[in-house]
């Protein structure tokens, strides 16, 4: 099984810095350009799921995806598949905060927010779930940090290649097999 991972296009968050987390988020018109240009990519492929985060970024980048595609698919919208919940950090702007390694070790572990251990284990199970379906193609629709997790739960690994992975672009295709 193909697994077609998409991070969402640029958003106005991402070019300010804003740290949105669970926040809806609004995709640039660059955003929407790199979209399409993805769509185009993958348009010849019948994908048998799609999987998309709730959230409206990703939501409007499905629909951008969806409009060059040529095969009709089953769309699921899973909180699941959201990005880290930032708790005390989201909804600031990252030049805010004086970055040091004590606000860094807090960044990881947020105040009423979600642990990059935890969103891990989200990935990891989110993963788990994939390798029980019997499907040829599958897409999901995520965020950078959420697909980074992914990835390490796909490979087996843990936080030390989480920390020194690089950012996923936006409007990426990643494609791995299970």
């Amino acid at each position: 099984m193909k697994i077609y991972l998409v991070r969402h296009g640029e958003t106005f968050d991402n070019v300010s810095g804003f740290v949105a987390g669970h926040l809806p988020g609004k995709l640039t018109e660059n955003g929407r350009k790199q979209v399409i240009k993805t769509g185009e990519r993958i348009e010849n492929i019948k994908f048998d799921k799609i999987f998309c985060s709730d959230l409206a970024r990703t939501r409007e980048t499905l629909d951008g995806i969806l409009s060059q595609l040529k095969f009709e698919s089953n769309v699921e919208y899973l909180e699941q598949l959201r990005e880290r919940f930032f708790g005390e950090y989201e909804g600031f702007y990252q030049d805010e905060f004086e970055w040091n390694k004590e606000t860094l070790d807090s960044f990881r572990y947020p105040k009423n927010g979600e642990s990059c251990e935890d969103l891990l284990k989200r990935a990891k199970q989110f993963h788990e779930s994939l390798s029980d379906l019997n499907f040829e193609n599958i897409l999901v629709i995520s965020h950078c940090l959420f697909l980074k997790a992914f990835l390490c739960a796909h490979n087996g690994a843990g936080l030390d290649e989480y920390f020194t992975m690089k950012e996923i672009p936006n409007a990426s295709i990643t494609i791995i097999e299970i």
